[in-house]
């Protein structure tokens, strides 16, 4: 793996809007799959619903606002500075519980196919197309499964 960086201003950027602008910092292509880099921001009230990443794990940095996290059914408040680990096959999911859009970073490990999956996800909105239903489909392509509804 050679070295790179991105710029934050130059990241691919994919608004879902009232929801989640999601920032692609580092690419799987760009670290060998070795790993995936993202950024959230989340507006107040939103979060995925519960899902399994099942051959990857997830890392979790909050760095603004106020975020519950759900990991195999413990809820845990996260504050800017907090950390979440979620081993690979471990349902999840989270959701800005502040009254002002809220910050994360994630890392995916390896980096598989997700971000190919937020991709999917951008152009079925794009289309038209974008529902539950479709999300889940396109997840099950790409190795996560939506499990249970949003906190």
């Amino acid at each position: 793996m050679n070295p790179t960086h991105t710029v934050y201003s130059d990241a691919e950027t994919l608004i879902f809007p009232e929801a989640i602008t999601l920032k692609v910092l580092l690419s799987g292509n760009q670290t060998d799959g070795s790993h995936a880099v993202f950024e959230d921001i989340v507006e107040p009230g939103v979060g995925p619903g519960r899902h399994i990443h099942h051959n990857q794990d997830e890392t979790f940095f909050f760095l603004e606002g106020s975020f519950d996290v759900e990991v195999a059914g413990i809820l845990h408040h996260m504050s800017p500075g907090d950390v979440a680990l979620v081993p690979r096959g471990t349902v999840h999911a989270f959701k800005n519980v502040g009254d002002t859009p809220g910050r994360l970073r994630y890392i995916f490990s390896p980096a598989l196919t997700i971000e190919e999956m937020f991709r999917e996800f951008y152009a079925t909105l794009e289309s038209g197309e974008f529902s539950q239903e479709v999300m889940e489909k396109i997840s099950l392509n790409h190795g996560q499964e939506f499990v249970g509804p949003p906190l």
